[in-house]
């Protein structure tokens, strides 16, 4: 595992349960309304980088059948509690060994940010490869220059790795 990728997975692990009741009390984002509207009904949906499950959990109550994945074993182990009517499982992004083909859709909510932007093409191919074709895939990035180690004023300048992007790089 690369130093940046556990710093990352350290800071989630320390702070699971403050960062889970936050973003468990946000509304479903517009976007995942849209998201939702652009697959089938019973469709299956990859939630990478899924967190505490509150994604996880709108697309699964909704019943779309949904496999969440995530590094930090922690923050799987926080959906599992949450997530009754979903599977989660611990996987690297950068080596995504679940079946070619095998999701209608791919939700990546604020995830592919922590990777290197030098990473990005091998992770993308990994999402492409178990997309289904004419598959959605939903991607959140942050706006911003450059990548690196960045303290979270969140959670006490707890270390995070980001990387930042601008339109022209998209």
């Amino acid at each position: 595992m690369q130093k940046y990728s556990k710093t990352t997975i350290e800071s989630y692990d320390k702070t699971v349960d403050d960062y889970a009741d936050m973003v468990r009390t946000l509304s479903p984002s517009k976007e995942s309304k849209i998201f939702l509207s652009l697959i089938g009904r019973n469709s299956s949906i990859l939630d990478l980088g899924c967190g505490p499950g509150r994604d996880s959990k709108i697309f699964a109550d909704k019943g779309y059948k949904v496999v969440g994945i995530d590094l930090s074993r922690r923050m799987i182990k926080s959906a599992k509690k949450f997530v009754k009517n979903a599977d989660f499982k611990v996987i690297d992004m950068m080596n995504l060994n679940l079946k070619t083909n095998s999701f209608d859709g791919i939700w990546a909510n604020a995830a592919l940010l922590h990777l290197r932007k030098r990473d990005f093409p091998k992770a993308l191919k990994g999402v492409y490869r178990i997309l289904k074709k004419d598959g959605i895939f939903y991607l959140s990035l942050k706006q911003g220059k450059g990548e690196g180690i960045v303290s979270d004023h969140r959670y006490g300048g707890i270390k995070k790795f980001w990387s930042f992007f601008q339109k022209n790089e998209i």
